[in-house]
């Protein structure tokens, strides 16, 4: 492997503009046009053919005419930008799985690989990374961690990135490179594109590949333009955070994010809190055993929730799961409605999507957080292929993994109870999701658990919990009864009208010849100011029961007022 030299001028790596940046030397080509338009036709060649469906997104002429045009110009390119070429054209494929995996220093580098990626043929094809790290928040772009020297970024807002705003400019800007099966896997990972001066120089963002300018706005609320150039590769640097930085007290779930899994038992809620990172077996305690810690746990304290968090599990081995989900199904002390809860987000990913999947049909789980970062039914198993010259990875996706719902097509699993993160909830150590469900009462029925649904994410959601519900062997049907009245009769107390119409619908749907669910019909059709719906409605109540005085004494009432004028 041929080392390369790179020059860094230290005092040329934050400095308030105007700022002067040490000359660098200029490189040679690490691999000649012959060499790099070889490795692009083995791509263009084993890629179709080692994924599953390579052309589920796109057509294989859109593939080939992108092929032939980075073909056309690597003559034209420097190294960095063909990576960047490849790297474009890989994601062309559509799915989270496939990936040219950058190469990079990986002890600072955001990784989703489970197995070591090797080194490219030439040292000097390494990426860069830039002294900061970065997150898309729910209130945009800030700076999360950075080398010591810069601890004083923390926190800031990121507005502009070269030329662009970045809050949607920069962002869409490395969308082309990216890898994801939907939205909440692009927010994840676009803010990893844009600390590699690479891809910035490449995409357009900056003038070149050794330093990036930034104007930020810090936490006291100025206003700066700071250069940036990167990090020494290789030479390991200590990033810091907000909590190491500020003081503040990390919240529970980032107290051992390193850990594969681990637990612990809040006593002032009685909740049991699990959180599994990695879908791989410790080597000194499998997950199968684990869970056998888990079951053990509750039966020998009085739990009355438990909380699975697999917000920052990119996944793993999925046939690993199986021990944890059976000793969630089993477990009727929690796998309850409103006992047991899953914290998902945008790095919910893979074999931890698949868990979510069986957590989803196999239990009684309402989910909070964000939608997950993977597609229920979604490509993987991705078999690595190395380019010939340069020795780059690609992954490839080699299987369909298809999700048990009707609708194939969902983007995401989407939480019963949505619940975002911003950038002051990350500064202040407070975790939103997990405070949500802490919060509500773990011997809540299931029509108060619909409520709380609502209010947090809408009717649709809450049907979905009720239609869960029902499924269970357990559950009586007075008790679902009551769930219907009580959930509707909320519906028409908060006077959410169309909602209510929705929900009284579909249970005169379901329980034909029943009088209930058509008063709540008729009053929801009132309150929608719609009094013509509500005669038709009060008219059938009193063809199935001639006598029903509530009937009667509302359809006088509404007729009196019509007559009145």
């Amino acid at each position: 492997m041929k080392n390369v030299s790179i020059i860094r001028c230290t005092a040329a790596f934050i400095l308030m503009l105007p700022i002067v940046l040490c000359a660098l030397p200029a490189q040679s080509q690490a691999l000649t046009t012959e060499q790099w338009r070889n490795d692009l036709a083995f791509l263009a060649k084993e890629l179709p053919k080692q994924h599953r469906a390579p052309f589920h997104k796109i057509s294989p002429q859109a593939f080939d005419s992108a092929v032939a045009a980075l073909n056309s110009r690597i003559p034209t390119l420097k190294d960095y930008e063909v990576v960047v070429g490849l790297t474009k054209l890989v994601a062309m494929i559509g799915d989270g799985h496939t990936r040219l995996t950058l190469p990079q220093d990986q002890t600072i580098a955001y990784s989703r690989a489970h197995t070591t990626t090797p080194p490219p043929s030439d040292s000097s094809l390494f990426l860069n990374h830039l002294p900061v790290k970065l997150a898309l928040f729910d209130d945009g772009l800030f700076i999360q961690a950075t080398t010591p020297a810069f601890k004083h970024l923390i926190g800031a807002q990121v507005l502009q990135i070269g030329a662009a705003s970045a809050a949607d400019a920069a962002i869409e800007k490395v969308r082309p490179v990216v890898h994801y099966d939907n939205e909440m896997g692009f927010k994840l990972l676009a803010p990893t594109f844009l600390v590699v001066p690479e891809f910035l120089a490449a995409l357009g963002l900056t003038d070149n590949a050794q330093q990036a300018f930034l104007k930020v706005k810090t936490q006291q609320g100025a206003v700066q333009e700071v250069v940036l150039a990167p990090v020494p590769l290789f030479k390991a640097p200590d990033f810091v955070d907000a909590y190491e930085v500020l003081g503040t007290k990390a919240p529970l779930s980032q107290r051992n994010r390193k850990e594969k899994y681990w637990m612990e038992f809040l006593p002032e809620t009685k909740t049991l809190y699990v959180q599994v990172n990695e879908v791989y077996n410790k080597e000194d305690e499998s997950i199968a055993a684990f869970s056998a810690r888990i079951e053990k746990f509750i039966a020998a304290h009085p739990t009355s929730r438990l909380v699975l968090d697999l917000r920052y599990n990119p996944g793993g081995n999925n046939r690993l799961s199986r021990p944890l989900l059976l000793a969630l199904i089993r477990n009727e002390q929690v796998n309850q409605f409103g006992r047991l809860y899953m914290l998902i987000g945008r790095e919910t990913f893979s074999a931890a999507q698949m868990l979510a999947n069986e957590m989803e049909y196999y239990t009684n789980t309402i989910f909070a957080g964000e939608p997950s970062g993977s597609s229920p039914s979604a490509y993987g198993d991705s078999r690595k292929l190395y380019l010939p010259n340069s020795n780059l990875t690609i992954r490839a996706s080699t299987i369909y993994w298809r999700d048990w719902h009707i609708n194939e097509k969902r983007p995401w699993t989407e939480p019963d109870i949505i619940v975002g993160y911003t950038s002051e909830d990350y500064l202040k150590g407070r975790d939103p999701a997990l405070e949500a469900v802490l919060k509500l009462p773990a011997d809540s029925d299931i029509s108060t658990i619909m409520q709380q649904i609502y209010d947090q994410n809408g009717i649709m959601s809450a049907a979905w919990a009720y239609s869960r519900f029902i499924l269970d062997a357990r559950t009586s049907q007075p008790q679902i009864e009551k769930a219907e009245k009580d959930f509707g009769q909320y519906l028409l107390q908060k006077e959410k009208g169309k909602d209510a119409a929705i929900w009284y619908g579909e249970m005169s749907s379901l329980r034909k010849g029943t009088i209930w669910p058509l008063h709540g019909l008729a009053q929801a059709h009132l309150l929608n100011k719609e009094t013509q719906k509500a005669e038709a409605v009060l008219e059938k109540i009193l063809t199935l029961d001639p006598n029903n005085k509530q009937a009667k004494n509302l359809l006088s009432s509404i007729r009196k007022k019509k007559a009145q004028g």
